[in-house]
């Protein structure tokens, strides 16, 4: 046989025997899946400490890699993830832009799930520019959604953000009915971010009544919950409120620890908005307190370096 024959053979027997020990391809697409679900975990980790810049870095991975194995579940949770993001930055002409990508491939039949993530996602975004009808709108098709489509733990998110635009609306016992509906849920389920963020709005009500205790009872409770997680955007949150109500219930020191404490968690993550918006609730608190020394150097921090 001639040379060059008996090489052909040899590198055919090495072609052969390099695809049989290749990885299927299907076993390839699980890879990428995996790796686009672990670069979304890191984001959600970064995203729950206000560290939106690296919270966007690592969904847009993740959006990347989804799309590398063409997985339109995954693309569309990605989307979401995304906007969220912008939605929390204050962005809401990018998050609608992002949600907005996702919702045709949430209309999908047999994408309910992914439906019921971007209806809540636009309602999120309609509560935050001050459009609680359209959120309403939004939320309850998800809602309609043929029974068993959707799990408990699924609908609860729907739920609670439902009961916010009953909230803004001033039907303040639809919206406590939601929250609870909600809570009960998440309890039961252990998710315990989504529980912390059911007591918030429920004390919120409360405030909105009256009723300090109750207010400061549940703000406790998400409190405790956000701490658990480590929530640091969730704990700044609960002291600020936590502040707020001691405010009406003129119970001036706790005011001012609240607020001293939610200030330097805010600082602590470089979200200088609402750091700003802790500082001026500071310094008013000292002047009630007769902090004036306090008050002055409080003062002096709003003005900015240089004042």
């Amino acid at each position: 046989m001639h040379r060059n024959a008996y090489i052909l053979i040899a590198l055919a027997a090495l072609f052969f025997a390099a695809c049989s020990s290749a990885p299927k391809k299907t076993d390839v697409v699980n890879d990428t899946k995996n790796q686009a679900a672990d670069a979304a975990a890191a984001g959600e980790r970064y995203e729950r400490i206000g560290r939106f810049d690296l919270a966007l870095q690592f969904y847009v991975q993740a959006l990347q890699l989804n799309t590398s194995v063409d997985n339109a579940e995954g693309i569309g949770r990605s989307y979401n993830s995304i906007g969220r993001v912008y939605l929390n930055m204050g962005d809401w002409d990018m998050a609608e832009q992002t949600f907005m990508k996702a919702l045709p491939l949430a209309k999908t039949p047999g994408r309910e799930v992914l439906f019921s993530i971007t209806s809540d996602s636009l309602g999120q975004l309609y509560l935050a520019r001050g459009e609680p009808q359209e959120a309403i709108s939004q939320l309850e098709q998800a809602l309609a959604l043929p029974r068993g489509k959707l799990t408990q733990e699924q609908i609860a998110p729907l739920q609670h953000d439902l009961g916010v635009a009953y909230k803004d609306l001033g039907d303040l016992a639809r919206a406590q009915e939601l929250f609870e509906k909600s809570l009960a849920v998440n309890i039961s389920m252990n998710l315990v971010e989504e529980a912390a963020a059911d007591y918030y709005m429920i004390a919120s009500l409360y405030s909105k009544q009256g009723d300090y205790a109750a207010a400061v009872e549940n703000l406790e409770h998400a409190l405790e919950l956000d701490k658990k997680i480590e929530n640091s955007l969730g704990i700044a949150k609960d002291l600020y409120a936590l502040g707020l109500v001691a405010v009406k219930n003129k119970d001036d020191a706790s005011a001012y620890d609240y607020f001293k404490r939610s200030y330097l968690v805010y600082t602590s993550l470089g979200l200088n908005a609402d750091a700003k918006k802790t500082l001026e609730k500071l310094v008013t608190a000292a002047d009630v307190m007769g902090e004036t020394e306090e008050s002055a150097a409080y003062r002096k921090m709003l003005q900015g370096p240089g004042n």
